[in-house]
């Protein structure tokens, strides 16, 4: 190629023009980066994306909500926290955030009662609650509980050996009042010989499975509580539910004596056939808060005691068409088999849903849930399956909390990348004979190239 002045100038003018047009795009792509906010989450569960339920909550935040973070500049967690609360603000303009040193801020610490780094104080007026852990669950569950406009007190009737929320014992159900807790729900034990009315405050009241007989005067405390509107959650048994007997009546509905024997548990290797398993569920809000089977250790079922009642009636939980009651004593050794004339057979139904309007001036609607087995919540069992998010979904729907459904947690699905032998032979010999050879090719024709010309 000859090169004269001329072509020169002509390279020199369109090394200028190529810069200049470098610089204006480099320009325009900073200024549409600035204004411009897309992402992708590409990850198998989507846990780099806030659930519906989240999204919903903040589009529905009346109030500012303050977010204190407490972690240090160089923290680990310090992105992974950011990049959280971003995803937050994303959705709403009522968040104010806060990074705060604790290292700088002692008295902050202190008034905070903060003991570790990376806690949250999530605050709305005089309602605050602390998050300890990074998780949308935990984030989303905290807004919601400084976002209640009220109190929303849960009372457990005691005194009959029911099961307690404050007792950690295996049948109890401290694990569920704990997550109650986090819900910002409050709760409080009542024994009914001690204190005769129901506080105005209530919620809802939960009866457990009482394995002793009521006081007359008792039933007609429980009975006056339904009578003028209240909320209530009674967990039966087998052996249990004809302590209540009144109070199955007055709501219109009556047990199929005997223990559901369910031969569809095996599926899940369960080998005892008085659990119960229950994957049919009414289209209601705490069927679609339910995102997989439940399980109950010893149900039994009920049913209508009459076609006619003032009540809306609604079976939950539905069995499956081959189950059946056994309605004699189980023996733990004893072949279960069912006995024509004496046993029922199903499909069953484990739950009703109860609903009225008590007056045209209170437009409240009354609810009630009638559930044939206590063991579900237990300390014991609620880490089964969905069971845990069916005992939180219950209340909600109590408590007049519909759309506060349990989020549930983002597992780590996709970290972990299993091979066959025969996939990593193909990667390993890639790596060390296909690319090495496709690179050696690509420099063999570059220098053919070069020496053509």
């Amino acid at each position: 190629m000859n090169i004269n002045s001329k072509t020169k100038r002509q390279l020199k003018i369109q090394n200028i023009i190529f810069y200049v047009l470098l610089i204006v795009v480099v320009i325009l792509l900073a200024k549409f980066s600035l204004k411009t906010n897309v992402s992708a989450d590409w990850t198998a569960n989507n846990r780099h994306t806030l659930s519906e339920t989240t999204t919903g909550l903040l589009a529905q935040l009346q109030d500012d909500i303050t977010i204190q973070a407490f972690i240090s500049t160089n923290n680990d967690y310090r992105e992974d926290l950011e990049s959280l609360l971003s995803r937050y603000q994303k959705y709403s303009d009522k968040l104010n955030i806060e990074y705060i040193n604790p290292d700088f801020s002692p008295d902050l610490v202190r008034q905070h009662n903060i003991q570790q780094q990376g806690e949250l104080v999530v605050s709305r007026g005089s309602q605050q609650t602390h998050v300890f852990d990074l998780s949308e669950q935990s984030l989303t569950n905290a807004l919601i509980s400084v976002s209640r406009t009220k109190e929303q007190w849960i009372v457990f009737i005691e005194g009959h050996g029911e099961r307690s929320p404050f007792g950690k014992e295996n049948y109890n159900l401290s694990t569920w009042g704990e997550q109650l807790k986090k819900k910002g729900f409050k709760f409080q034990a009542l024994n009914l010989v001690e204190h005769s009315q129901i506080p105005t405050n209530t919620a809802a009241i939960i009866i457990a499975s009482p394995e002793r007989s009521w006081l007359d005067g008792e039933i007609g405390i429980i009975q006056d509580y339904i009578a003028n509107g209240g909320n209530l959650l009674w967990l039966a048994d087998p052996k249990t539910h004809q302590h209540l007997s009144a109070l199955a009546e007055q709501l219109g509905l009556e047990f199929i004596p005997g223990t559901i024997i369910d031969p569809n548990a095996q599926l899940l290797g369960i080998d005892a056939p008085t659990f119960s398993l229950i994957n049919d569920y009414a289209n209601h809000p705490i069927g679609e808060a339910t995102s997989s089977v439940t399980l109950y250790p010893k149900a039994i079922a009920l049913e209508p005691s009459s076609t006619e009642s003032e009540w809306q009636q609604l079976s939950l939980l539905n069995s499956q068409a081959n189950t059946w009651s056994k309605a004699t004593a189980i023996d733990k050794n004893m072949l279960l088999e069912f006995d024509l004339g004496v046993d029922s057979s199903g499909p069953f139904s484990l739950g009703y849903l109860l609903t009225r309007i008590n007056s045209e001036q209170d437009t409240n609607e009354q609810r009630i849930a009638v559930i044939g087995d206590s063991d579900f919540i237990s300390n014991s069992y609620i880490g089964n399956a969905a069971n845990l998010e069916l005992g939180i979904a219950l209340i909600n729907w109590l408590t007049q909390d519909d759309e506060l459904i349990a989020i549930p947690v983002k597992t780590t699905i996709d970290n972990s990348l299993n091979l066959s032998r025969t996939q990593s032979m193909v990667i390993g010999l890639g790596f060390l004979i296909v690319v090495p050879l496709v690179l050696f090719l690509i420099a063999f024709l570059i220098w053919r190239i070069r020496r053509q010309r």
